[in-house]
């Protein structure tokens, strides 16, 4: 059944036919393979994470603590991942139905008005590039890196298990074949994260580019206190989400090497040296990725909101030049004028006074005091795991 078109409300501002093809109709994920893997992974990672759980139990050797993290980690990410891949269009349409984005302007102090259909079709172009570039084929790459780190990991905490395979090959198939199959699953989900990792780049790359191709006519009043620019906020949250469970899974590691009991590892104590070498080594750099993955796209967004608020201090001075001129109007005619006249110059001050504190405040920054503790909220534990090291590298210190 065919339903006919709405037409926009009044008060709506129409899209452009091109911008309102492309941003719902973005492709984040282009190839229907990859489509599948990508939906279908979070519940093989579920069950492979649930049948280790309950292998444990089941056989009373215990729960194996790094595995079901790392599945609690692999789904969370992925989880985040499709909001963010989800919302990414919608947040672009949400900037766009704003009325923000005008062409960029040479002069920074150029007070000129651009209709903002005149960037219909450079906006339509550079949403069209974000979506070709996250298919692009160094994505498989990413996704090999990610294969790489994933066996290496499985490596350091299963050695020991690997090495009784080969004794024991003729029973692969029957006690172990199980036990291959669950890091099948994570030797895929880390492919997967490999792909997710090389779109989160390109989503980075994007907002950075919206503040060098384009100009903010910012709305100063705007409700969201970031001049309407607010979901870009949003959305490099959104990037640092997909990115953080990774850092606070490798900080409750290095947690549970550093003062949990080692059988709850299931891991030889000679193997644990290396293992938490390259966890250290692996977490630092990706909690500062984390943080970086929010304000690195805003630098430009920044950059290109101080440039909207010289362009609304040009007015703002010009409201501060006739504040001065009725003030001293005021008092050097004060004993000539009619208090008529005097009364109305002086609500005149006190208004231009009132429209320029109301506008004086302009946002040079699409974020607020929430996403801030938001990104403090995902530093806590890796914060915790870099203590523990500490700590446990004094304890081991002191004992020689």
């Amino acid at each position: 059944m065919k339903t006919s078109k709405k037409s926009p409300k009044p008060s709506e501002k129409p899209i452009e036919p091109e911008v309102e093809y492309i941003l719902p109709n973005l492709q984040i994920i282009k190839s229907p393979i990859l489509k599948w893997l990508f939906d279908i992974l979070p519940l093989a990672v579920v069950a492979s994470t649930t049948v280790s759980a309950f292998g444990g139990w089941y056989s009373k050797v215990g729960v194996d603590l790094l595995y079901l993290t790392g599945g609690l980690t692999i789904i969370s990410s992925m989880l985040f991942a499709r909001t963010l891949f989800e919302k990414f269009p919608q947040w672009l349409i949400m900037i766009w139905r704003r009325g923000i984005l005008c062409p960029r302007q040479n002069d920074i102090h150029a007070t000129t008005k651009f209709s903002q259909q005149s960037s219909s079709g450079t906006f339509s172009s550079f949403a069209q590039e974000a979506s070709d570039q996250m298919n692009d084929s160094r994505q498989i790459v990413c996704g090999a890196i990610g294969i790489g780190v994933a066996i290496w990991t499985i490596w350091l905490l299963d050695k020991g298990i690997f090495q009784s395979i080969y004794i024991n090959f003729s029973t692969i198939f029957s006690a172990y074949g199980t036990f291959m199959l669950i890091r099948l699953t994570f030797i895929l989900a880390a492919f997967v994260a490999g792909l997710i990792a090389w779109r989160i780049v390109v989503i980075a790359n994007t907002v950075a580019k919206l503040g060098k191709q384009f100009d903010f006519d910012l709305q100063i009043n705007h409700p969201d206190g970031c001049g309407g620019l607010r979901p870009i906020g949003d959305l490099c949250l959104g990037l640092a989400y997909v990115i953080a469970p990774l850092p606070i899974m490798l900080g409750a590691w290095l947690v549970f090497i550093n003062f949990l009991d080692i059988r709850f590892l299931h891991m030889d104590p000679n193997d644990l040296t290396p293992l938490s070498s390259t966890i250290a080594v692996l977490m630092i750099p990706v909690a500062i990725v984390c943080v970086f993955s929010f304000f690195f796209p805003l630098g430009s967004i920044h950059t290109s909101m101080l440039r909207a608020k010289s362009r609304f201090q040009v007015e703002l001075d010009e409201i501060s030049q006739e504040i001065h001129q009725l003030s001293s109007k005021l008092l050097i005619n004060a004993n000539n004028l009619a208090p008529q006249e005097g009364t109305s110059i002086e609500e005149k001050i006190e208004f231009l006074k009132r429209v320029y504190a109301r506008n004086s405040q302009i946002p040079t920054w699409p974020y607020r005091s929430t996403h801030i503790w938001g990104l403090i909220s995902t530093q806590i534990v890796p914060s915790l795991g870099v203590i523990s090291s500490i700590v446990g590298f004094i304890k081991g210190f002191g004992k020689y």
